[in-house]
């Protein structure tokens, strides 16, 4: 009897932890969504989505651009199996369709019911403008083209990195009709571009310098004329025929460029183009302009209370002081007698281009961890960087510099730059970068889906060592 008992008391704790790990560990909705994008199921990534009653950001990309990849499928289908798919497309899904003209003949174009429920102006949905234009851009009518195109022009080039520039340079390619403020913008933002080692547009900037030389239709001059440019007017280069000619008895290159003035592109000699640099004070001023208008996320903690665990974040809490210095609150961190943390961690919803943080030494010697930073998605989290700080140093990775602070409350800004190769992070100190070139801990690579978690740390046994956190600010 007592044995029966006891092993149906067993047999319930056991069933009890498998519904909890079950629960903790089942993939989210968003991971399976993820997954199937990754393996490039379109279809499975818009019936997922459409399932969600508040998908995120992140979700809805994914199902844009698996809307744009399916309807790019379609160009090699033939018309009956065109309507098959549309047909079903409005019946499982509700997406409708609309028609468009490309060389093929009539071609369905489905609805984005996901692009219009992303915010304008966030990142989720430049990407998705970006990648609408990279696909649907030569069979998107005039219409769809030009809105996108003129929404793509907006927007901070600098967020979206050396893609803005790939993708921009390769719709210029087709004719545009702009109005004259959104012309003179373009013109600009190409001539930045032109500046940018990081972008395809790099000395890109020339100036024709024949008179009415002929801007034809292809490389060659069996191609037709398109237009008769005048001396001196401003082009890009955006593509370039390999093969070497000779052209009035000079030897030279094709090469495709787009006139702001005339808003058209088209072929031209090279023996006609010369090199006309962009200001590097323009270039400077609006590298400073984009910078100062990057979005920001700020998480603080002024309406937190002590005895819950911090709003957004999410682990074991551990109950902890609150602290009100100089106008800010912040949560008091301590560092472990026996090495051991508890994590309170926090997703950022969009990558990030620098995270600038308010900290405080408050007693003891020792260092105290203040966050660390996991790069991945959720399930495959690798640790990037560790800050720690102390009275007179901060550290990234065991990487120390001494502040001199002592105890007053500090500004720092932690900045990943993954533009040229593995990502690398820098730290600054108020307005000095006192370290660069830190490598994470784990490796990692900032290709499509990685995202990052910050993670602050409670130790099992507190020790006389602790610190504030104030506020942690991401700028994308």
């Amino acid at each position: 009897m007592k044995r029966g008992f006891f092993l149906s008391i067993i047999g319930f704790v056991f069933l009890i932890v498998i519904i909890w790990l079950t629960i903790r560990f089942w993939p989210k909705p968003s991971d399976t969504i993820y997954e199937y994008y990754r393996k490039e199921k379109w279809e499975k990534v818009i019936g997922a989505v459409k399932k969600l009653d508040l998908p995120s950001p992140e979700d809805l990309f994914y199902a844009s651009y698996s809307l744009v990849r399916l309807n790019a499928d379609l160009i090699s289908k033939e018309p009956e199996d065109r309507v098959r798919i549309v047909n079903r497309f409005k019946k499982d899904y509700g997406i409708s369709s609309g028609k468009s003209t490309e060389s093929s003949g009539e071609f369905p174009v489905f609805e984005d019911p996901f692009l219009t429920q992303l915010r304008a102006g966030g990142y989720w949905r430049q990407k998705a403008v970006l990648s609408r234009l990279d696909i649907a851009g030569e069979w998107e009518d005039d219409i769809a083209f030009l809105k996108d195109l003129k929404e793509l022009i907006r927007v901070n080039p600098i967020t979206l990195g050396s893609s803005y520039s790939t993708v921009l340079r390769k719709i210029l390619k087709r004719e545009t009709k702009l109005s004259e403020s959104e012309r003179d913008r373009l013109s600009e933002l190409l001539g930045f571009l032109s500046t940018r080692e990081d972008s395809p547009f790099l000395a890109s900037r020339f100036k024709n310098t024949g008179e009415n030389t002929n801007l034809r239709s292809g490389p060659g001059t069996e191609n037709p004329g398109k237009a008769r440019l005048k001396k001196g007017i401003l082009l890009y280069a955006v593509d370039k025929d390999p093969r070497s000619e000779t052209v009035q008895g000079r030897k030279g290159n094709w090469v495709q460029v787009y006139i702001p003035e005339l808003q058209i592109s088209g072929w031209i000699f090279s023996h006609f183009l010369e090199e006309d640099p962009f200001s590097s004070s323009k270039a400077e001023q609006m590298l400073t302009e984009f910078s100062q208008s990057e979005r920001s996320q700020a998480w603080d903690f002024a309406f937190w209370t002590e005895d819950k665990i911090p709003p957004g974040f999410h682990g074991e809490y551990s109950p902890t002081e609150k602290l009100a210095l100089d106008g800010d609150y912040g949560i008091v961190l301590y560092r472990s007698k026996n090495g051991k943390y508890k994590e309170l961690c926090r997703i950022v919803e969009e990558p990030f281009r620098s995270l600038e943080f308010v900290a405080t030494s408050l007693s003891g010697e020792e260092t105290v961890p203040i966050f660390k930073l996991y790069s991945g998605r959720p399930g495959d989290w690798k640790p990037a960087y560790q800050i720690d700080l102390d009275r007179e140093s901060v550290s990234i990775n065991r990487n120390k510099y001494i502040t001199g602070i002592s105890s007053a409350k500090g500004r720092y800004l932690l900045g990943i730059n993954s533009s040229v190769g593995a990502p690398t992070a820098s730290l600054m100190v108020g307005e000095k970068t006192v370290l660069q070139g830190i490598q994470p801990e784990a490796e990692f690579t900032s290709e499509e889906g990685v995202l990052f978690k910050l993670c602050l740390l409670q130790p099992d046994k507190k020790s006389d060592s602790n610190a504030a956190a104030f506020r942690f600010k991401f700028l994308f």
